[in-house]
């Protein structure tokens, strides 16, 4: 029978993961306290946050809302990485993939080391959660197939008003040369 704590943190974990199924899974240990604070200040920027969960409830709030094979991404220490409360976050586990290969840059760690993911409903191993910063959001993958809608168009009609201009040149040195006397 749980008991009142594990009920209250059950509760808060299908608050916060109700829905929105879209966090990036590290493995916290192994950073110094400072480092913990600069990994979040990163992280805060992006309107992230890292919230170290209890795996089991975790696993069982997941696991009710339908995803299955999530039982390795919470072996040992986990921390969720997920869209701060009230923000408006597109594309979290790409966002959080960024920030962690970023920090490994500045900092020369390894660590954290990236567990797994859940995007879009779907389970990814580390692998697949660590390549995910390479990856454009949906806003750069919307921009990019708008310049490519538009890229023919503005061709075509860079190509119709370079026809013109070309006659309208042709017609204007006619005219000059005609004007100086010359045929």
């Amino acid at each position: 029978m749980p008991n009142i704590v594990n009920k209250s943190i059950a509760s808060e974990y299908e608050r916060r993961l109700g829905g929105e199924l879209d966090v990036l899974l590290v493995q916290p240990i192994g950073l110094s306290v400072e480092e913990v604070n600069e990994f979040r200040g990163m992280l805060d920027k992006e309107h992230l946050s890292l919230c170290v969960v209890k795996g089991s409830l975790a696993r069982r709030t997941l696991e009710s809302q339908g995803l299955a094979g999530i039982e390795p991404l919470f072996e040992g220490s986990s921390a969720l990485i997920m869209r701060q409360e009230d923000a408006d976050v597109e594309g979290v586990a790409i966002a959080a993939a960024r920030v962690v290969e970023a920090w490994r840059k500045q900092s020369g760690h390894e660590l954290p080391a990236v567990k797994g993911g859940i995007m879009d409903g779907e389970v990814l191993d580390p692998a697949q959660a660590t390549a995910l910063a390479k990856l454009p959001t949906k806003a750069e993958l919307h921009s990019k197939l708008l310049g490519q809608i538009l890229s023919p168009g503005a061709t075509l009609s860079g190509q119709l008003v370079a026809g013109g201009s070309r006659l309208a040149g042709a017609i204007k040195g006619h005219i000059e040369k005609l004007e100086s006397g010359g045929e």
